[in-house]
């Protein structure tokens, strides 16, 4: 019987924190073996047009994407959601209220408010994502599957999710200046539930790697869940299985221990 392995990117198999921004070699090679046998999901908060070469590259079986509102499996969508244009609205109304940035993406489309924001550069630069590929909003109406908003300080988590209630979710970033902003009800657990549906895959044969906050359902959503040396202390108090940090090729060494590949 397969195994069904489910992979996040930020600070799982890349971390632009500490300028990691390349999938390292063990890693590309673990996912070509598991890629062999079993199912390998790369799961993301990022959309699709946010995806590196680098990431596309590893050809896995297919993604969970946009936090769980967007899955596929071998090119072909199998789940999707999407914001209400009220939600879109509210969105921005909060974010400028408070000097920020907001990011709303399509599953290929980045749209930001203004590439003036110094919060927004910021950001990026410090995530190491390119700016190639953004766009300004303008008076965008499309189909939006997930946002991102960012401050010049890290002290508004709790106002934000108040501010939001009733509209969407809210998942901070490991630093507390920014979060993603899910659809209500729907993150990575939400996604991962659904490839593991379609695919059929008995659930003691289901995995995850993840660091996050917004790792945390999908963690509890397998039956085997690992999180990274460097995972978020509000993750580890769950009491996960532990691998190595991202930056000593944990995911590869975890794989190795458990005899899900071959050395390298």
């Amino acid at each position: 019987m397969k195994n069904l392995i489910f992979c996040d990117i930020d600070g799982t198999i890349l971390d632009g924190s500490r300028n990691m921004y390349e999938v390292s070699e063990k890693t590309r090679y673990a996912i070509r073996e598991l890629r062999r046998d079993n199912y390998i999901f790369i799961a993301s908060g990022r959309c699709m047009g946010l995806l590196d070469e680098g990431i596309r590259q590893i050809d896995p079986s297919g993604y969970v994407l946009c936090n769980g509102a967007y899955a596929e499996y071998e090119h072909e969508p199998i789940y999707t959601m999407s914001f209400s244009r009220e939600t879109v609205e509210k969105i921005k109304e909060v974010t400028d209220r408070h000097d920020g940035f907001y990011i709303l993406e399509t599953l290929n489309e980045m749209y930001i408010d203004s590439f003036e924001s110094k919060a927004f550069n910021t950001f990026m630069h410090g995530w190491g994502v390119a700016l190639h590929g953004f766009q300004e909003i303008r008076d965008r109406d499309e189909d939006f599957h997930i946002a991102m908003i960012g401050f010049a300080r890290n002290d508004l988590e709790e106002t934000i999710r108040e501010e939001l209630k009733g509209y969407a979710d809210v998942a901070a970033h490991n630093a507390g200046y920014s979060f993603d902003i899910n659809v209500k009800d729907v993150n990575k657990g939400t996604g991962v539930r659904k490839v593991m549906e379609y695919l059929n895959v008995p659930y003691e044969n289901t995995y995850c790697f993840g660091d996050g906050i917004n790792d945390l359902e999908m963690l509890q959503s397998v039956a085997h869940p690992v999180i990274m040396k460097n995972a978020h202390p509000d993750i580890r108090k769950y009491g996960f299985e532990e691998t190595g940090d991202v930056l000593e090729d944990g995911f590869y060494s975890y794989l190795l221990a458990n005899q899900l590949i071959k050395p390298l």
